[in-house]
């Protein structure tokens, strides 16, 4: 038979999540990186780049590190680096400004062609898993990959991010882990001359994050018509989302999908709020992330925190600046924290105790659910925020929704006041 498989693949900067969905029976199932683990850690590929004398090793932790490896622990971030140079955190010696310059060679290369090696990597592995799954059938795979940008894409980011996405589908079958660095000088050539195919003519799309932490909330069992915002903490940026879920009345059929109010991508995460702690407590990143993992509630609030709730304050302040929201029913929204970075307790207290302007009220802080047909949603509901992302990105072909630019402005209506009786005034 014929079977269409949608992957969704979340290229985290710290882990990158797949999960598919079969639209046979419209099932989710979560790709399994290390079988032999339990848990999480079986579905986490480390988003990592080590070279190692002429190979690229692909998805190593550090405890596979060894002395002499050019370590590239975040691509994804050294990619946003190129234009944003102060989010530079990774350490490296190699990788400046969005370049990386391996000692040895004389070329240097864009962190794009690193990231299009790994991606590929990521295609092979999935799409020779599902092919060992489903042995009789005939697969058709439609690739959703999430990328941190904002729906409007003011950065201008978006075709970046397809020409590294068509560039890993074009070199998929030529990158094994490890790959030859040679691989690199052919990849760095192809971005240099991809030119993006229209949707109708390719079987992979990139996604806004925040966007994809919606339609994983429209996935779940609790998407009531009303309205709502999303804080997705990462590792490496920090993606808001508020959109209200309901009917357009105005519509012929009414149908119930989210209206996109406002979006925003910030490059702070959960590594930034690492780097702040280390600076307060005096040690290293890593002995601050894994004090950080113990202190629970006990954790001062950095810099990094209050940026995160600036950013929370700003993307809601747009929605009143261009008059989305005027009812004051509207105006009250429950929130929902998802992310890695997004688990630290004085982050979210912090986010739930913001004031926001305009009349703006939480109501209340929600946990995003699985959807029903997640295989093993049961065993996986306590880390699905780290896989929301993923789930949102396989839910569908079609994203059903209202854009920023295709809500109207509401103008405020004063309610109508029944007019009086004139035999109250001049009774009989």
């Amino acid at each position: 038979m014929e079977r269409t498989l949608i992957v969704g693949v979340d290229f985290g900067t710290s882990s990158t999540k797949v999960i598919w969905q079969d639209l046979s029976d419209n099932h989710f199932e979560a790709f399994r990186w290390n079988p032999s683990e339990a848990g999480l850690a079986a579905m986490l590929l480390p988003s990592t780049i080590v070279v190692r004398n002429d190979g690229i090793h692909f998805g190593l932790s550090d405890v596979g590190a060894r002395e002499g490896d050019i370590r590239l622990s975040s691509i994804k971030l050294c990619m946003l680096c190129r234009d944003n140079h102060a989010i530079c955190r990774c350490g490296s010696s190699v990788a400046r400004r969005g370049v990386v310059c391996l000692p040895g060679m004389e070329a240097a290369y864009p962190a794009s062609a690193f990231a299009s090696l790994f991606l590929a990597h990521v295609f092979r592995e999935v799409e020779t898993r599902l092919a060992t799954q489903f042995p009789d059938d005939s697969l058709f795979l439609i690739w959703n990959v999430g990328c941190p940008m904002d729906y409007l894409d003011e950065m201008n980011r978006k075709h970046e991010w397809e020409a590294m996405a068509g560039v890993a589908m074009e070199l998929r079958h030529e990158v094994s882990n490890p790959a030859a660095v040679s691989l690199l000088a052919e990849a760095a050539v192809r971005l240099n001359n991809f030119v993006v195919a229209a949707p109708k003519e390719r079987n992979y799309f990139v996604q806004p994050e925040g966007l994809a932490a919606v339609k994983a909330f429209l996935e779940s069992p609790h998407a009531l018509p009303k309205t709502y915002a999303i804080v997705d903490v990462g590792a490496g940026t920090t993606e808001v989302s508020f959109f209200f879920n309901g009917r357009i009345m105005k519509e012929p059929g009414q149908p119930l999908r989210p209206s996109y109010l406002a979006d925003s991508t910030q490059a702070v995460g959960g590594g930034r709020i690492d780097l702040d702690l280390a600076d307060v407590w005096n040690c290293a990143p890593e002995d601050a992330r894994r004090r950080k993992e113990t202190c629970g509630s006990k954790i001062p609030v950095v810099p990094s925190v209050g940026m995160i709730c600036v950013q929370y304050e700003r993307t809601c302040g747009e929605i009143l600046k261009s008059q989305k929201l005027t009812a004051a029913n509207d105006k009250r929204f429950d929130l929902f924290v998802i992310g890695g970075g997004g688990r630290l307790r004085p982050l979210q207290d912090a986010l739930c105790n913001r004031s926001l302007p305009g009349g703006f009220v939480r109501e209340g802080r929600q946990q995003l659910q699985a959807p029903k047909m997640l295989k093993n949603r049961l065993a996986i509901q306590d880390c699905y925020d780290f896989l929301a992302n993923a789930c949102g990105l396989a839910s569908s072909i079609s994203w059903e929704y209202y854009p920023p630019r295709e809500v109207p402005a509401m103008t405020y209506q004063p309610p109508a006041r029944p007019a009086r009786d004139l035999d109250e005034y001049y009774p009989k």
